[in-house]
């Protein structure tokens, strides 16, 4: 019942704070269009009776996450959520920005890949290059740019600094330019996990699909929302 009074009930009416869900609330004036105003004492908040914009209903976020989770484009999830595509991008670049990526532990092995995939133009490819932790397959780092060095490298680098035990990848040339040797494994079936979040992640974000009509606009909103398929 407590998730419920937060999208359906009216603040007056269950007397609970839609944040902390506590009964400490207040009255504390009115808006300009005279709806009224609460004051949660436990958490500080401030809060509406009633929300006519679904945009500022406190589970909204929550919604966002789990639709780009399942692979919901921007404007399709303004459809479902009955919000502004403009709302869903401010949203998305919001809860990214409090992401941060995980701390990685020493001495751990990782497989390296790359995902191609379009930016604006079919013409402008551009890579997803990230790693994952053999055992746990959590995504350590990852970064979008062109194939060569220096995106490789901004992944590799993390790895290194982990003092990564193993790091296994394909036979792409640069890898060996980039990883000590001592360190580097190009072993068959070495990246079999990260093939298949490859596949994963294909299916799940139709902008990285290999036939599709969908597409990014924009670098910055498609690591937005990797930060949040990856790490929430």
């Amino acid at each position: 019942m407590i998730e419920n009074h937060t999208t359906c009930s009216r603040v007056s009416e269950t007397k609970i704070c839609p944040f902390c869900y506590s009964q400490k609330i207040i009255r504390n004036g009115h808006t300009k269009t005279h709806k009224q105003q609460y004051y949660c004492k436990a958490c500080h908040k401030r809060f509406l009776d009633y929300y006519t914009y679904n945009a500022y209903k406190p589970s909204i976020n929550i919604q966002i996450i789990q639709l780009t989770k399942e692979g919901l484009g921007i404007r399709s999830t303004a459809r479902v959520l009955k919000i502004s595509v403009t709302t869903v991008l401010k949203r998305i670049v919001m809860i990214a920005d409090g992401i941060r990526r995980p701390t990685l532990s020493f001495r751990r092995k990782y497989e390296t890949d790359e995902v191609r995939f379009y930016i604006r133009s079919k013409k402008n490819t551009v890579w997803l290059v990230y790693a994952i932790d053999k055992e746990t397959k959590e995504v350590a780092n990852f970064h979008i740019g062109k194939r060569n060095n220096k995106t490789l490298n901004a992944v590799i680098k993390t790895l290194l600094n982990s003092k990564a035990q193993k790091i296994y990848t394909d036979k792409f040339q640069n890898y060996k330019y980039l990883i000590p040797k001592n360190l580097h494994s190009v072993k068959l079936f070495s990246t079999n996990y990260i093939e298949r979040k490859n596949l994963t992640i294909r299916t799940h974000l139709k902008r990285f699909q290999r036939k599709t009509i969908c597409f990014s606009r924009s670098t910055y909103i498609t690591i937005a929302i990797l930060k949040i398929y990856f790490w929430l």
